[in-house]
């Protein structure tokens, strides 16, 4: 039963993305490599997610600019939209330069759910990016499954989430 809300939750934001990504290319072809998308000023990280731009996202990784910024819709954050999208490569820069792999969005999605029911082709160079972001979240202790997106709304209300003793 709650597959479902998490399913039309989930193509809810995909309508939103592409509304998102059709405003962006009406203005991405006018904009040079690491200018402020003027659809995301305040979030840069996300921006730059959202266009997959991974040269930038990997420039404002390493300066330590918006890895865990939220973005105003929904409070996801650059690894979130990342995973969700299957920007592995994107996930797994995120990881190494800090952002927090424990954030949820106002829904209490996780980036981790994302690395397990990815669509991404098997033996692909994403897919193998994403089977490091495997590795990298359990070796710091990311349940694998997460727990579903009430619970862990539930576990952080209750000060349980991310749980006592986990790795950052």
């Amino acid at each position: 039963m709650r597959v479902l809300p998490v399913i039309l939750a989930v193509c809810l934001c995909c309508a939103a993305c592409k509304k998102k990504e059709h405003a962006v290319s009406q203005h991405h072809d006018d904009r040079k490599v690491g200018e402020v998308d003027p659809n995301y000023p305040h979030i840069p990280m996300i921006g730059a997610v959202m266009n997959s731009e991974t040269d930038e996202v990997r420039k404002l990784a390493a300066q330590g600019i918006g890895l865990n910024e939220r973005a105003p819709e929904d409070r996801s954050t650059p690894m979130i939209n990342a995973a969700e999208t299957d920007q592995w490569p994107v996930v797994e820069i995120l990881i190494d330069h800090g952002a927090d792999i424990w954030a949820h969005d106002k829904f209490g999605v996780v980036a981790g759910g994302y690395a397990l029911t990815s669509l991404v082709l098997r033996g692909s160079n994403e897919d193998q990016a994403r089977l490091r972001v495997i590795e990298k979240l359990r070796a710091r202790g990311f349940p694998l499954p997460p727990p579903d997106p009430d619970q862990i709304l539930a576990l952080d209300k209750a000060g349980k989430w991310p749980p006592p003793g986990a790795q950052r």
